[in-house]
C-alpha cells in the first residue's frame, strides 16, 4: 500500500547481501535472541504470497523445500516454538479458510489489521490501498470471520488518518464489534494512529495527531465495550 515501509524487492535485497527470506538461522537467532531477553511471543509478520509476484521468492522456497510462503511459516513457528518455548503469532496477511486450519495447530494466536471498511480507499485512484487486492474490506473482514469460525485467538484493529471520514472510523469498530460478538476469537483490537514516512507514496500526508487517537480510542472503548483490549 502507499504508506508500508517494510515492504522491499528482489533486486534490493540481493544488492544488500539478503537473501528472499530469512533462513532458519536467522529465524532461530532473533527467537533465541527475545527468549534471552524475557519475550513470550514471536511475532511473524510477513507480506501476503510474495511468490505469487516474485519468481525469485517462489524459486527461493522450491529450492528449500517448500510448496509456498505459508508452508515456510508454519516449519518456522514449530521450530522457534519447540527451540526456544516462544510463542508464534502469526500475521501473514490475508489467509483463507485452508490456511487457517493449517496455522491453527502450530500458532496459539494470530492476527491481521483490518484498517478500515472505506472501500472508496482502495477502489478508487490515488486512495492509499488502491492497487492492494488484499486490502479490500471485505477480503479482510472475510479474514476475520473464517478466523472466528475457526477459534482462532485473533489480533486486529485500525489505521486513523489516511483519508477515513469520522463515519467510516466508526463503521470500523461497530464491524469488529459484529465479528467479536458473533465468534468471541478477537482478542485484541489495536488502534494505530496514520505516521508518515520518508520514500513512501504518503510521505506528504499530515499525520493523525494525538487528540485524533485519543478521541479514537474513546470511541472505540465506547463500541466494543469494557472487556475488550484496546
Amino acid at each position: 500500500c502507499h504508506y508500508c515501509t517494510f515492504v522491499t524487492v528482489p533486486g534490493k535485497l540481493r544488492r544488500a547481501g539478503h537473501g528472499m527470506f530469512l533462513s532458519p538461522d536467522e529465524v532461530l537467532a532473533i527467537a533465541r535472541e527475545g527468549a534471552a531477553m524475557g519475550c513470550k511471543e514471536a511475532l511473524f509478520t510477513l507480506g501476503d504470497r510474495p511468490e505469487d509476484r516474485w519468481p525469485e521468492a517462489r524459486e527461493w522456497l522450491e529450492a528449500e523445500g517448500y510448496d509456498d510462503t505459508l508452508a515456510y511459516v508454519r516449519a518456522m513457528a514449530i521450530r522457534v516454538l519447540e527451540e526456544t518455548g516462544l510463542l508464534p503469532h502469526l500475521n501473514p496477511g490475508v489467509m483463507t479458510w485452508t490456511d487457517l486450519q493449517r496455522l491453527k495447530p502450530v500458532a496459539p494466536s494470530m492476527g491481521m489489521m483490518l484498517e478500515t471498511t472505506a472501500t472508496r480507499l482502495w477502489s478508487e485512484p490515488g486512495g492509499p490501498h488502491h492497487g492492494s487486492p488484499d486490502k479490500e474490506p471485505a477480503v479482510r473482514l472475510r479474514v476475520l470471520e473464517d478466523a472466528g469460525r475457526s477459534n482462532v485467538p485473533f489480533t486486529t484493529g485500525i489505521l486513523i488518518g489516511i483519508g477515513e471520514s469520522y463515519e467510516e472510523r466508526a463503521d470500523s469498530l461497530f464491524e469488529l464489534r459484529k465479528t467479536a460478538r458473533a465468534y468471541h476469537g478477537i482478542q485484541e483490537v489495536i488502534v494505530q494512529n496514520f505516521r508518515a514516512k520518508p520514500d513512501t507514496a504518503m510521505r506528504g500526508m499530515p499525520d493523525a495527531e494525538l487528540e485524533e487517537l485519543a478521541a479514537a480510542i474513546a470511541v472505540a472503548r465506547h463500541i466494543l465495550g469494557p472487556s475488550a483490549r484496546i
